[in-house]
């Protein structure tokens, strides 16, 4: 298992930076390769609710179904995959900072299939995947686009 985590903090009180966090459909918008982001199962969305996740990365096309892990509002909200190329779980929490919300993201994944082979550089590419997408959804939140 490889495992990083990423925190960033977002000139946004926590209520607003959770509400984007939460709306698995806005994922996309801050999520380089990311196409479609959303939830396939009925009612809340509360652990054990099912989502897919589809995107491409390193020039593959996939689909991801996941399931919500935890859901704590304004505090936390995490997903596992449950098939798909890549194993991953992502915990996310938010908490107010001076300065407005830290989001901690802790990541944690194996690489199946295609992926598999080359796992040293699948690591890296998406730590820095997920680098940039808490960049962007910084600075949209910062900017208001949220």
């Amino acid at each position: 298992m490889n495992e990083f985590t990423i925190v960033t903090t977002i000139g946004r009180p926590v209520d607003d930076v959770f509400a984007v966090i939460r709306d698995v459909s806005k994922t996309p918008v801050w999520t380089p390769g990311l196409t479609e982001a959303r939830q396939t199962s009925d009612g809340p969305l509360e652990p054990g609710a099912a989502l897919v996740y589809r995107g491409t990365f390193l020039g593959r096309s996939y689909e991801t179904p996941a399931v919500c892990t935890a859901l704590t509002e304004n505090k936390q909200f995490a997903t596992k995959s449950t098939a798909g190329p890549l194993h991953i779980e992502i915990d996310t929490t938010v908490e107010p900072v001076a300065t407005g919300t830290q989001v901690t993201s802790f990541y944690r994944g194996e690489s199946r299939g295609f992926f598999k082979l080359a796992e040293p550089l699948v690591v890296r590419l998406t730590k820095r995947h997920f680098e940039t997408a808490a960049a962007n959804l910084r600075t949209l939140l910062e900017d208001g686009a949220f």
